[in-house]
């Protein structure tokens, strides 16, 4: 089991005050169909966001951005992915081990069977926030060819003067399949479930 690219958020991502939308699936597929997800995302926005309502054409180009962050990734082109974030996520992390991490999760979970948008989650200007401007939280659910059980979120940033999101975080928790048939071999079921109960715990809405 393990964590990958976790920079520094933790349990503080629950501060985002959730803006519920219905589950949208991404499969590994190109520019048209995530035109087809952005389309069911926007039409089915809440009304009402307990903090902000963002438009339509927000919500677009957040989804569009997830799609080309890990879509970038899925064809190892780590070195697009890592363009695309923000200049504090890359002080976080220097391209060249960011590169060996992604690298090591490719070869780790082989290619991406699907990945689903569970939900997304606004907050314009917080004030615990290190810079003021949009932010979108997206909670995800993936399965991989060497993984089934996976979960995470990315944040997305926009400043205040609009432009582009760029990816600030990153967070997933998975456990790979061989050590799952190694706790269920050597443990139990019950074990394996159990691990995977307390690891996906720091996924906001994640279905358990």
């Amino acid at each position: 089991m393990g964590q990958f690219e976790i920079l520094a958020i933790g349990r503080d991502r629950i501060a985002f005050v959730a803006s519920s939308c219905e589950e949208i699936t991404m499969t590994h597929a190109a520019v048209a169909f995530l035109a087809i997800v952005t389309s069911v995302l926007v039409a089915i926005l809440p009304a009402q966001s307990q903090e902000w309502t963002p438009s339509e054409d927000a919500v677009r180009d957040a989804t569009e951005t997830v799609g080309r962050y890990f879509l970038s990734l899925d064809n190892q082109e780590y070195g697009r992915a890592y363009e695309m974030k923000t200049d504090t996520a890359k002080a976080s992390i220097p391209s060249n081990a960011f590169m060996e991490q992604s690298k090591h999760f490719h070869s780790q979970a082989g290619a991406v069977r699907e990945r689903r948008l569970l939900k997304f989650t606004w907050l314009k200007d917080p004030e615990n926030a290190a810079f003021p401007g949009v932010y979108a939280a997206v909670d995800i659910a993936a399965k991989f060819e060497n993984i089934d059980r996976y979960c995470g979120y990315i944040v997305l940033y926009q400043r205040p003067s609009g432009g582009n999101f760029r990816v600030m975080r990153v967070e997933s928790n998975f456990i790979d399949n061989s050590t799952a048939k190694s706790i269920e071999k050597t443990q139990s079921k019950l074990e394996l479930d159990r691990a995977w109960a307390e690891l996906s715990a720091n996924c906001p809405n994640f279905p358990s």
